[in-house]
Order: C-alpha cells, then structure tokens, then sequence
C-alpha cells in the first residue's frame, strides 16, 4: 500500500525539513495542531508523524506564525 499522502513520498519536504521543523517545536503546539485538524492531539501527532501533508502545513504554520507573534511582541515591548 503506497502513502499517497505523505510530504516525503510527494518529495514536497526533504527528511532535512522534517527533522528541522520538529527541532523547533514547543509545548502545546500537537493541542493547537489538534485543534486545527479536529482531533485529539495525540492523533494529530500521529498524523505528523505519518508525514500527513495536511498536518505537516499546518504545524509549520503554527510554529512560524508563533515564532512571528513573539518576535513581534518582543519588538514593540
């Protein structure tokens, strides 16, 4: 059974992109990733994990829009 929808299969994301973006992770970002995609954030770790292309977006998202907001804040402090 071939993984139609895994972010290395497609060659969207290198394993380099991958290992990079869980480097950056924070507490509570699998609960808004869980949020995000309408399931618990266990499974939505899994499906991270898997190298589900719609969690994979989405978990990037959060964590540059995080980073973003907090650089923002720090800024204008």
């Amino acid at each position: 059974m071939e993984k139609n929808n895994n972010v290395l299969t497609n060659g969207l994301k290198t394993k380099k992109e991958i290992v990079e973006l869980e480097g950056r992770l924070q507490y509570g970002d699998y609960t808004t990733l869980g949020a995000a995609l309408s399931c618990t954030p266990d499974t939505a770790k899994k499906r991270f994990v898997r190298g589900n292309v719609e969690a994979f977006n989405a978990l990037d998202r959060i964590i540059t829009n995080r980073e973003d907001l907090v650089k923002d804040l720090q800024n204008n402090a």
